[in-house]
C-alpha cells in the first residue's frame, strides 16, 4: 500500500488530510535559521500502530520521527534532543501519566502534546503538558499545534536569556562608571544583544497573537 492510499485508509484521515495549506510557521529570522540546519526530533507514543504510523505520514516532510507503540518503548526512545512528545493516555501497561512522570523525573526539555480519545477529567490537573487534542485530529491541526508549542518554547528560551542579560547590564552600571563601560567591548557586546533579544521577543510574541486571532476566527494560517 502507498502513501496515498495508507492515507485514505488510516484511522485519523479526512477529506483535509491532504490540503497544501502550510502548518503554522511562526519563526524569527534566527528560528528559520536554525529550522534550515537542524531537523526537530518528535517522538509519537500510541499503541494503536495504525494511528502512530498516520501521524509520521503527516509529520515526515518536516520532523524527525521516531514511533514508540508503548509507555516502556517511549521511556526507551526518548532523549535529551527530542524536542516534541505526542502522547496517548490510554496504553496496556504503562499509561500516558506515568510516561509523563519519567520525562519530568528525567529532566527532558520537551513538550508534551496529549493526543486521546478520553475527554479531559479531573486527572488532568496532575499533569504537566503544552496541549491536549481530542482524537481524531486532522494534518493541519497536528502541525499547527507542534508549530505552536516549539514557538511558545522559544518565547520562553528567549524570556530567559533576555533577563539574564539584562541582569549583568545591571550589574555593571552599578559596578562601574559610564566612562568605563563605554570603552569595554564586552559590554557594548552585551548592549547589542539585549537591543537583539528585545526585537526577537516583540516579533515573536506579535506572529504569536496575529496566528492566534487568525486561528480564533477560523482563518488559514499561510506558510
Amino acid at each position: 500500500m502507498n502513501v496515498e492510499q495508507y492515507t485514505n485508509h488510516s484511522p485519523c484521515y479526512n477529506e483535509y488530510s491532504h490540503s497544501a495549506t502550510g502548518p503554522l510557521v511562526v519563526y524569527t529570522s534566527a528560528m528559520s535559521a536554525q529550522r534550515q540546519t537542524d531537523e526537530p526530533t518528535v517522538v509519537i507514543v500510541d499503541d494503536e500502530e495504525r494511528v502512530a504510523k498516520c501521524y509520521k505520514l503527516f509529520l515526515n516532510d518536516r520532523y524527525e520521527t521516531h514511533i514508540a507503540t508503548g509507555g516502556q518503548e517511549a521511556v526507551d526512545t526518548l532523549t535529551h534532543e527530542v524536542e516534541v512528545v505526542l502522547l496517548d493516555r490510554r496504553m496496556p501497561e504503562m499509561h500516558g501519566h506515568e510516561v509523563l512522570d519519567h520525562i519530568h523525573a528525567e529532566g527532558y526539555d520537551c513538550r508534551v502534546i496529549i493526543i486521546s480519545a478520553l475527554d479531559p477529567d479531573m486527572d488532568v490537573l496532575d499533569y504537566q503538558f503544552s496541549k491536549y487534542l481530542k482524537k481524531p485530529i486532522v494534518k493541519e491541526q497536528l502541525l499547527e499545534t507542534i508549530e505552536q508549542v516549539r514557538m511558545l518554547d522559544r518565547y520562553e528560551t528567549l524570556l530567559t536569556e533576555y533577563y539574564q542579560a539584562v541582569e549583568k547590564y545591571s550589574i555593571m552600571q552599578s559596578e562601574f562608571s559610564s566612562a568605563t563601560l563605554e570603552n569595554n567591548a564586552q559590554f557594548q557586546a552585551l548592549e547589542e544583544d539585549i537591543s537583539h533579544l528585545r526585537a526577537e521577543i516583540d516579533e515573536t510574541l506579535s506572529m504569536f497573537n496575529e496566528t492566534t486571532e487568525r486561528l480564533l476566527r477560523g482563518e488559514d494560517i499561510p506558510e
